[in-house]
C-alpha cells in the first residue's frame, strides 16, 4: 500500500467548455446530469458532435470526473456501458493509469468524507467553490494493490445496493403508511 499524490499518478485538466446541442451523438456532462446518488439522468439538449476537441477529451475506461467548481463536489467513474461522453469545463477528468489505480476505486476514495473535507478545505471560495488544479495534484491518497482496490469495490458495491435496496424498502414502506391513510380517510367518509 502506497501513499501517493495524485498528480503523481493521474494527469489531471479540467473538461472543455462546448456548445451543447440536441443533434450531437456525445453526451456534454454537467454537474444536472447527476442525482444525489450520482447516478446519471435526463441529457436532453445536452449533447455535442464529434470534432478532434470532442476525441481528445472524451472518457475513456478507468477515468474518474471530479466536480471541481460548483456547490457539490463528487466524483463519478466512468465506465463504457454509458456510450460516448465528454465531461464539462465544470469537471476535472482525472486519467488514470490501469495499473496503478483503478477508476472506480478512485471516485469511491475522493467521495470519502476524509476526503470530501480536504477537497472542501482547498476549494473554498467566496460563495462558490472552485479547487485550483495545483492543490488537487498535492492531495495525497492511499493506493493499495490493484487486487486489494477489487476486493474493496466488491464490498463497496454490495454496501451501495445494499442501501439503494434500503431506500425502495423505505419508499414502499411510505407508500403503503399514505395508502392505510388515505383507506381510512375514504372509509370514515362513506360512514
Amino acid at each position: 500500500m502506497k501513499v501517493l499524490k495524485i498528480g503523481e499518478i493521474l494527469d489531471v485538466q479540467f473538461g472543455p467548455h462546448l456548445k451543447t446541442n440536441s443533434n450531437g451523438t456525445i453526451k456534454y456532462l454537467l454537474a444536472s446530469h447527476f442525482d444525489e446518488d450520482l447516478n446519471l439522468t435526463n441529457f436532453k439538449d445536452s449533447f455535442v458532435a464529434p470534432s478532434a476537441k470532442t476525441q481528445r477529451f472524451e472518457l475513456k475506461p478507468n477515468d474518474v470526473i471530479l466536480a471541481g467548481k460548483g456547490h457539490r463536489t463528487f466524483a463519478w467513474a466512468y465506465n463504457e456501458s454509458f456510450g460516448p461522453m465528454v465531461p464539462s469545463s465544470l469537471f476535472y477528468l482525472l486519467r488514470a493509469s490501469n495499473d496503478r489505480v483503478l477508476g472506480e476505486y478512485l471516485a469511491a476514495v475522493l467521495n470519502s468524507e476524509r476526503m470530501q473535507h480536504q477537497l472542501g478545505l482547498i476549494g473554498a471560495g467566496a460563495t462558490v467553490t472552485s479547487i485550483p488544479k495545483k492543490e488537487l495534484s498535492q492531495l495525497e491518497i492511499v493506493i493499495p494493490s490493484i487486487n486489494d482496490q477489487r476486493n474493496f469495490l466488491k464490498i463497496y458495491n454490495l454496501l451501495e445496493k445494499d442501501i439503494e435496496l434500503t431506500k425502495k424498502l423505505l419508499q414502499t414502506k411510505r407508500d403503503l403508511k399514505r395508502g392505510l391513510v388515505n383507506e381510512l380517510l375514504m372509509n370514515k367518509n362513506k360512514n
